[in-house]
């Protein structure tokens, strides 16, 4: 199934003062969830979707431990997580502590084989 689209006029962010333009946006086909992935991966496979649903939700419970433990977790081709920090500076060394970090998120890096069939992505206009 093809990713959706559709037109809307916008100001241009780098020169809010010229011309308004159209640009394509993406539209949702709506939400898959872990209890579909799992039943479509047990056709895939020799797992059951019940089988299939618990290997996910350990997976899931998984990448945060290891992130949390200061971890990459690297998923092969499909690709990385790793923490990111939002954090502030101080003048000397000796004063930072853990209080400078003030927001803690997560960075995915897609690979190889997740970039390619991001690239090989269709496209169909809608109203």
């Amino acid at each position: 199934m093809p990713a959706k689209y559709k037109v809307v006029q916008k100001v241009n962010p780098r020169d809010p003062q010229g011309a308004r333009k159209f640009y394509p946006i993406l539209v949702s086909n709506g939400r898959s969830n872990q209890r579909k992935l799992a039943l479509e991966a047990a056709d895939r496979s020799t797992l059951s979707d019940a089988d299939m649903d618990a290997a996910l939700t350990n997976l899931l419970a998984l990448i945060p431990k290891h992130l949390a433990e200061g971890h990459i977790v690297d998923l092969g081709e499909f690709g990385s997580f790793r923490l990111t920090i939002r954090t502030d500076g101080e003048e000397l060394a000796e004063d930072v502590t853990v209080r400078n970090i003030k927001k803690v998120g997560v960075r995915f890096v897609p690979g190889a084989a997740f970039r390619k069939t991001m690239e090989d992505t269709r496209f169909e206009k809608t109203e």
